[in-house]
Parts: structure tokens; C-alpha cells; sequence
């Protein structure tokens, strides 16, 4: 019997963050073009709506060392 997602995703998760990250990019690679092409999409829209955010004033920027701090301190066990 074929494994459920949730098993797979269990699975996946107790996996080291570096097999993790190898798998992520091994199941992007494996959609198809068209789905990436949505996929890509989606992103560039999303970031064309952050840089509108910022160019009016809604929103501010900051320094990437601290937001990749603050990502990696919620990352830890």
C-alpha cells in the first residue's frame, strides 16, 4: 500500500535540514513547465506588490542580516 501524504510529510520532516532542502528542490524540479511557469508567476506578481508596498510608503525595509537572523532563531529547536 502506497504511503499517505501526511506519512510522507512526517517522514520528510524528520529528515536533516540539508536532506530537507536537497528533497525540496528535487520535488520543484520535478513539476512540470507549465506548473513552474505558474509558480514563477505567482512570485514575480508578489514581488511587483512588495515594491509597490515600499515605493508608497506601506511597508519598510530592512537589513537582510537581521532578517535571516530572526528566520534562523525561529528555524532552532
Amino acid at each position: 500500500m502506497p504511503l499517505t501524504r501526511e506519512q510522507i510529510k512526517s517522514a520528510a520532516l524528520a529528515l536533516e535540514p540539508a536532506e530537507r532542502e536537497a528533497l525540496a528542490e528535487e520535488l520543484l524540479l520535478s513539476l512540470s513547465e507549465v506548473e513552474q511557469a505558474e509558480i514563477d508567476a505567482a512570485w514575480l506578481a508578489e514581488a511587483h506588490r512588495r515594491d509597490a508596498d515600499y515605493a508608497a510608503g506601506k511597508t519598510t525595509a530592512k537589513p537582510a542580516d537581521e532578517v535571516l537572523a530572526r528566520l534562523q532563531s525561529k528555524a532552532r529547536p
